[in-house]
């Protein structure tokens, strides 16, 4: 069960490769938090209320829901063009994700020589989605798509934390999420104050001024 769910994460990032449509890859993104909420219920033995808490904040609530929403809800009031706008066509980013994906089982294999701890299949994944979030930030052209980049290269982050062990770095994850929640605030209200200078600028009495 362990191994479809991430082979089911990973399949979430060929599909990342293959749209052009905002609303497609926060689909991915809600999805990407319920395969991690299952992930780490499975791999955390012997949870306490404070833990599980914890982990459906962290997954759940906050990557499945609330960033989603979040950044659906800027793209309504913002009308912002809902076409991802890649600088790269379809075909390219999914070769590149299959390079990725051949590179990152390659360096799980060898570093599973030097660990015995570590899970290949999940630590392969786990790289590709942080490669993966890398590529989408460099390869688009609006600050909406480079913030969806950030927000999966994250989740790459936290599924390498799990295949590292069974325990999660609770303090480091949390970290992270509230980076990642003022991180989205303020690329919301910088996106509001563009919307709003260049409503102000068409305005008639802008014109005349």
């Amino acid at each position: 069960m362990l191994e479809i769910l991430v082979l089911l994460f990973g399949l979430s990032l060929l599909f990342a490769s293959v749209t052009n449509m905002l609303s497609s890859l926060i689909r991915i993104l809600m999805a990407q938090g319920l395969i991690l909420f299952a992930i780490t219920l499975l791999k955390t033995t012997q949870l306490n209320w404070f833990s599980f808490s914890f982990i459906a904040l962290e997954t759940l609530i906050f990557k499945a829901i609330i960033i989603p929403w979040f950044i659906s809800d800027t793209i309504r009031k913002n009308q912002t063009h809902r076409e991802v706008e890649a600088s790269v066509s379809n075909f390219f980013s999914l070769a590149i994700m299959s390079f990725i994906f051949v590179f990152s089982f390659a360096l799980a294999v060898y570093s599973q020589t030097r660990s015995t701890k570590l899970f290949p299949l999940e630590f392969g994944i786990a790289f590709a989605t942080i490669l993966k979030g890398i590529f989408i930030i460099i390869a688009n052209k609006k600050l909406i798509t480079h913030l969806v980049g950030y927000l999966i290269l994250e989740n790459g982050v936290f599924l390498l934390s799990l295949s590292a062990g069974s325990h999660l770095p609770y303090i480091v994850n949390l970290g992270v999420s509230m980076d990642i929640m003022i991180s989205i605030m303020i690329a919301v209200l910088f996106i509001n104050r563009i919307k709003s200078t260049f409503d102000d600028a068409d305005s008639p009495t802008t014109l005349k001024e």
